[in-house]
This record gives C-alpha cells, structure tokens and sequence, in this order.
C-alpha cells in the first residue's frame, strides 16, 4: 500500500486525482495556491460526490470515507516530507518548470515526482530539476474523467528511472486502471485523438452543420458514449482545452489543432464550461447541468448566445 502521496492542483484533473487515490484508501495531501482556491476545490468534489449519490453510484459514508482521507494545504511545505507528488496544475510548460523547480529545492532525496501533463514533454520539464533528480520524473496522464475512464498513460521522459516506473505501475493496480505506455511525443495518443475530435465538433456548431444536442447526441450514439464532444469540452474547461489545443499547434503545426475561433471567443468572455456556470450548456452552482429553458443552440441562437 502506498503512503500518504500529495496532490498539486486543485482544478478538474487534480480534484480527480485525489479521489480516486482517496478512494483507494491513501491518505491524500492536496495542495491549492489560496485558501479561497483550496475551499472552492473541496466544495466542488463535494458537489461531484453529492451527483454520484443522487444517481445511486456511491453513499453518503463512501463520500465522507473519501473527503476523510483528503486534506487541503496552501503551502508546499505540506508535501515536502512525501515519498511521491502528483502535479496536476494548468498546462503550461513555464508554471510546470517553476513548480518543480521549488518542488526540486523542498522535497527529500528520492521523491518521485509525477506530472500529468497531457501536451508537454517530460524531458523538457525534467530540465528544471537538478540532474541526480531527473531520474524521478515520470509522466502519468490520468484521462478525463479520472473517477470513470480506466486507462492511464505512462510517459517516460529520458533520464526517467526504474524507481519512478515501478512506482507508477504499483499506482495504476491499487487504483485499478490500466498503464498504457506511450512515446514520449506531443500528446501522445489520447490527447491528440480527443483534443482534434472535440476541436473539430466546435467548428461544425460554429459552421452550422448541426446543433450542439445534434452533435453530442450523434457523436454519443455512434461512439456508445456516455457524454458528447461539447458536454465533454465544457466538462474539461474550455480554458484548458484552449491551452492543450496551442500546444500541440505550436508543437505539431497541424491544423486540426489550431483552436477553434469559436473556443477562443467563449473563453475571452469567461464562457469556460461547468466551473464558469456556462459553456455550451448552462450549470449550476454545484456544477449539475441545467436541462430546462437552456436553448440548444444552432447558428441563430449562437450568435446571440455570444453577444
């Protein structure tokens, strides 16, 4: 069984990350950059667990077990004595670095350190660490959503060791998904299929091929998904979604990753999805959709949607 392990970020994909090691019954370190950020983090896996309950897939005990084994810090200082990190912050390849950096300079020698990036390339932030720290740095993309997707995708970066994989494979049997190992290459294999797949369903809304219902339920009955594209983006956070898309148009130059102009223009007027309270659907405070008087919008009822 693995000790306590911390958890660094508290959005969509960090949140998840620490519920499903939490559910696994390891202690859980989660670290935020406020208290405001770390109280608004808890109270929306709350909230997710509150769901679940309504639709009969957890109880009220499974859920306080969970929020039980997870606390909240505002320090890094709170993980500094752990034998393994998770970074789960905002892709961004500068605020990666200089989190390892201080990760490098506070933690004790031979702790692993795992990013879940989804873009980036795990050599190249393995530079922001000291050489004899290299070696445990490994890469491990949790898949959105980390409480219902089962795969996991292992990235070694190139001075990535043995300790760090054997640590990250005894992760994936506790928490019972399956590692999937891949080159260590932009996007690797599910990021570039989804981030192109959801990319490409925001164009056919903006073009008015279909309507948003039209895709996500065209797209849910051909793939047997539980959710569509656009369900999934907003789910995600468009700002996210934004930043992976540049990465790999910056990395690859291919165009079906070039960020829709669509997803740009939501994203500037704060239209970020389920955390914002709108996206291509509405939501409520506690992040549950709302289903009635929410216009399914085709090209007359965008345009002045984003007005």
């Amino acid at each position: 069984m693995l000790g306590p392990i911390g958890v660094i970020g508290g959005g969509t994909a960090g949140r998840g990350i620490a519920r499903v090691f939490a559910q696994a019954g390891v202690d859980v370190v989660l670290v935020e950059a406020s208290d405001h950020h770390l109280e608004a983090s808890l109270e929306a896996l709350r909230d997710a667990m509150d769901r679940d309950i309504a639709r009969w897939s957890i109880t009220e005990a499974e859920r306080d077990a969970v929020l039980a084994r997870i606390q909240g810090r505002v320090s890094l200082e709170g993980v500094c004595g752990l034998e393994v990190v998770v970074e789960a912050i905002q892709e961004d390849r500068k605020d990666k670095a200089a989190l390892l950096w201080e990760l490098d300079r506070s933690s004790a020698p031979g702790t692993v350190f795992i990013t879940n990036t989804s873009t980036l390339s795990v050599t190249g932030l393995a530079a922001a660490l000291t050489p004899a720290r290299r070696p445990y740095l490994v890469g491990l993309h949790f898949l959105h959503p980390v409480t219902r997707v089962q795969a996991v995708e292992l990235v070694r970066g190139r001075e990535t060791g043995p300790e760090a994989v054997a640590v990250v494979r005894e992760m994936a049997e506790l928490l019972d998904k399956e590692l999937i190992e891949v080159s260590e290459y932009p996007g690797y294999i599910t990021s570039r299929l989804t981030l192109g797949f959801i990319n490409e369903a925001v164009h056919t809304l903006m073009e008015g091929v279909g309507t948003r219902d039209a895709i996500d339920r065209a797209m849910k009955l051909r793939f047997g998904s539980s959710f569509g594209p656009l369900a999934l983006a907003d789910e995600m956070g468009l700002d996210s979604l934004v930043r992976a898309l540049d990465s790999l148009w910056s990395e690859l130059g291919l165009p079906q990753y070039r960020p829709c102009p669509l997803l740009r223009q939501m994203v500037r007027r704060g239209l970020l999805g389920e955390k914002s309270g709108r996206g291509f659907y509405r939501y409520d405070e506690s992040g549950a959709r709302i289903v009635e008087g929410d216009p399914d919008l085709g090209r007359p009822e965008l345009d002045s949607f984003l007005e």
